[in-house]
């Protein structure tokens, strides 16, 4: 075999070793944890409230009703704009507290998770009704209940 035949044969083998070698490195590049919020447990939690309070339900809210009750929504939609944005700042907060500072210890953060938890689920809820449109009557009901929660303490102690 001459020496071109040989390196003919050998190219094909070495193409396709550097495709399995390029193909097995993508594939364990993506098991990696390289994103903030696979090494960081404090990460992401303002896309938590993205998925119950967003800038598109806000206006999609704002929306509803036209020019009627205008005023009763802006204070219902920043009610829920001033939520949104505690909820964010006091669980990254506690969550640091835990996991960076040590300050508080498991089952005080599991607790405090668990109020952080209920509260975002009663702004679901609320975010849902908003969303589903009402009268007069029910953004008084909604800005009550946004209310009660405002008086509660924001960190959950």
């Amino acid at each position: 075999m001459s020496t071109i035949e040989a390196r003919r044969l050998r190219l094909p083998i070495l193409l396709s070793m550097l495709s399995i070698l390029g193909t097995t490195q993508l594939a364990c590049a993506g098991t990696g944890k390289n994103s903030a919020s696979q090494a960081d447990p404090c990460a992401d939690f303002d896309i938590q409230v993205e998925k119950v309070w967003s800038a598109s339900i806000r206006g999609q809210v704002m929306q509803h009703g036209g020019e009627i009750e205008v005023e009763k929504r802006e204070s219902v939609v920043n009610k829920m704009d001033r939520i949104s944005e505690d909820w964010v700042m006091m669980r990254t907060s506690v969550c640091k507290d835990h996991f960076v500072r040590g300050v508080i210890d498991q089952p005080t953060y599991a607790a405090r998770v668990r109020c952080f938890d209920d509260r975002l689920e009663r702004q679901r809820t609320l975010s849902e009704t908003l969303q589903a449109g009402g009268d007069g009557t029910s953004l008084d009901a909604i800005a009550g209940s946004l209310d009660e929660l405002l008086a509660q303490p924001a960190s959950c102690e």
